[in-house]
């Protein structure tokens, strides 16, 4: 196993993102594999916190987090999306078996975090017997642009919308109806990439021989960055750190 040290540059939560490329479908013969963890030093921030004042009997009672840093017993980093920047070619893309879906369930957007490739199929659908208004922006540095924006008053309800940012990466999706409701979209039009696990682990395989910019983006904490290089058939091992 090769191991790797990351060199980290912290960038501002939301970047100018660069604009998209072709990504070529190849065969990759003796693809390679890259591992590891990424954690989060210190206390985390402490999230804003909104007093549920509506729908109370399917949202709850109390206060809902928003904007949290989740981090485990372990010190793993959740909600984090680490990529290969700028690749080119390699495996196909491919998507979940069920497509790519949205759910709202007990007032909260599932998953939180997810990747979906540029104008592809997103099925949002209400599972609370109650309305929610589903807002998404395009966030593209300090500017944010609506993309698209729908009740949902009817439970089990299903709508099918296409992810088409201009020339973001970064999608936020928040609930009119319910302020403290948040997700997040973010846009990669190759498979090579991981949502990390509860423990902060990550794993990207097939990937072509070489060296690659590799970064990870969490939605609050913005992006670090790293560099690997995986031979044939090897497993590198790249750690990202994040802090307040």
């Amino acid at each position: 196993m090769i191991r790797i040290i990351a060199s980290f540059a912290l960038a501002a939560v939301i970047l100018l993102p660069d604009l998209p490329s072709a990504y070529q479908t190849v065969d990759v013969v003796d693809g390679a594999s890259l591992t590891g963890k990424v954690v989060f030093k210190g206390k985390a921030p402490e999230p804003e916190k909104i007093l549920i004042n509506k729908n109370k009997e399917v949202c709850g009672t109390g206060y809902r987090k928003k904007g949290e840093v989740r981090v485990s017993a372990s010190g793993g980093l959740m909600d984090v999306v680490v990529y290969l920047e700028g690749i080119k070619k390699g495996k196909p893309l491919s998507k979940p078996a069920g497509g790519y879906v949205l759910d709202q369930k007990n007032c909260s957007f599932l998953p939180y975090v997810q990747v979906i490739p540029r104008r592809s199929k997103l099925v949002v659908l209400n599972s609370d017997p109650v309305l929610h208004n589903v807002h998404t922006y395009e966030l593209i540095g300090r500017v944010k642009r609506t993309m698209f924006n729908f009740a949902q008053p009817v439970q089990g309800s299903k709508i099918t919308k296409t992810i088409r940012p201009r020339r973001g990466k970064v999608v936020k999706i928040e609930c009119d109806a319910h302020n403290w409701m948040l997700g997040w979209i973010y846009v990669l039009d190759h498979p090579y990439f991981s949502v990390v696990g509860e423990d902060g682990t990550f794993k990207i395989d097939g990937i072509p021989p070489g060296t690659y910019k590799v970064k990870a983006w969490h939605p609050i904490l913005g992006i670090k960055e790293g560099k690997a290089s995986v031979s044939a058939k090897g497993t590198a091992r790249l750690s990202f750190e994040f802090a307040k």
